[in-house]
């Protein structure tokens, strides 16, 4: 069963019902009394109790009792719930057939549909149409199912019933899974890149006049750390066994232990210089900062090698 926004699955595609009305069946016979249309017309509905607008267009075969031919049409509205007011015009009160009536004016003459000219199956071209008149008065009947009316120049006219009609949609998204897959793929993405803090890191060895060689390293943090000389330090210490520090600038530099001891302030304090726990001998750490970026750069001279 098939209902409003609940659509029938077949398969990988998804069938809605968009849209539902009636469809009058009427029949016509000539002024010879030959069948010439007998079917259903589509009525498009104008409100929620779907009080329709109907346009039946009879193109072919109708002739007149002199012999005559011309094209009839039959312009109106279907309520398929009448209202039982007899000063109400067409209009429905409940969307079922509980009292349906078809209300419909008459006409004959060229419909247009021969001039190549398209237009719409709904409305009728009255241009080239006229309609016809029963003592003076134009022809305008309002029937129900199993009614019919005899026309002036000998044919007839029967509303024999009604036929329902719907509108389907057919959807079929065969990407709908894979647009999820990466969807969520590309979230969890984002969300790691909010964990992970990315650096660039440059060495650069120089050899100076001396022959000695200068290891030069620079760190550039992508988003706010203020880690950055840290673990440029740790970097530095972890290249000291393939870049060692100058052993005859140590072996130049005084011992500390044969120094004599500073005198002592009055006031009982003591100035101590105590070395950075992370910069080795012979190393220099330069770093700078800004507001948007954090560099730090680790100098390092090389002993020639023999």
């Amino acid at each position: 069963m098939l209902h409003v926004n609940d659509p029938v699955k077949i398969g990988s595609s998804n069938v809605y019902l968009t849209a539902h009305g009636y469809a009058p069946v009427v029949k016509v016979t000539n002024a010879a009394g030959t069948v010439i249309f007998n079917g259903p017309t589509v009525c498009l509905p104008q409100d929620a109790n779907v009080t329709s607008l109907c346009a039946i267009k009879i193109a072919d075969g109708y002739t007149t009792k002199s012999g005559q031919t011309t094209q009839l049409g039959l312009s109106g509205f279907f309520s398929p719930t009448q209202s039982t007011n007899p000063n109400s015009g067409p209009q429905s009160i409940f969307p079922a057939m509980d009292n349906p009536r078809l209300f419909l004016t008459v006409y004959h003459g060229d419909l247009g549909v021969n001039s190549g000219i398209p237009q719409s199956v709904y409305t009728l071209d009255l241009s080239h149409m006229t309609q016809y008149k029963v003592a003076g008065q134009p022809l305008s009947v309002a029937l129900v199912p199993g009614e019919g009316l005899k026309l002036p120049d000998g044919g007839t006219l029967t509303f024999t019933g009604t036929k329902q009609w719907v509108n389907f949609t057919i959807a079929h998204n065969p990407g709908t899974s894979a647009a999820l897959i990466s969807s969520v793929l590309a979230i969890l993405g984002l969300i790691g890149s909010l964990f992970v803090q990315r650096r660039r890191i440059w060495v650069r060895a120089v050899t100076g006049a001396d022959g000695s060689t200068t290891v030069e390293i620079a760190g550039l943090a992508r988003s706010e750390s203020a880690r950055i000389a840290e673990e440029l330090a740790d970097l530095a210490l972890a290249l000291q066994d393939t870049a060692p520090a100058d052993r005859q600038a140590e072996a130049d530099a005084p011992d500390d232990s044969e120094k004599p001891a500073a005198d002592a302030p009055e006031d009982g304090s003591a100035d101590t210089d105590v070395p950075s726990p992370t910069s080795p001998p012979g190393r220099t750490d330069r770093a700078c900062t800004s507001s948007q970026t954090r560099r730090s750069t680790t100098t390092s001279p090389i002993s020639p090698t023999s």
